[in-house]
């Protein structure tokens, strides 16, 4: 992946994530349990990304 396609992966993941912690459910569970949500994600996301750069999985088009 190129430098400009990874910078807008970042951006569209953190777009995501503001946009589930603007949820009024999310309000009002209170910030500790958002945050650890939020962790959950960004964990998973990470996760993954790093199983595809292993794995040498590419899209070529």
């Amino acid at each position: 992946m190129n430098q400009a396609g990874m910078i807008a992966s970042v951006i569209a993941i953190a777009a995501c994530l503001v946009l589930a912690l603007r949820n009024p459910e999310m309000r009002t569970m209170g910030a500790g349990k958002a945050v650890r949500l939020a962790a959950i994600w960004a964990a998973i996301i990470i996760g993954l990304v790093l199983v595809i750069q292993f794995s040498g999985f590419r899209i070529e088009p």
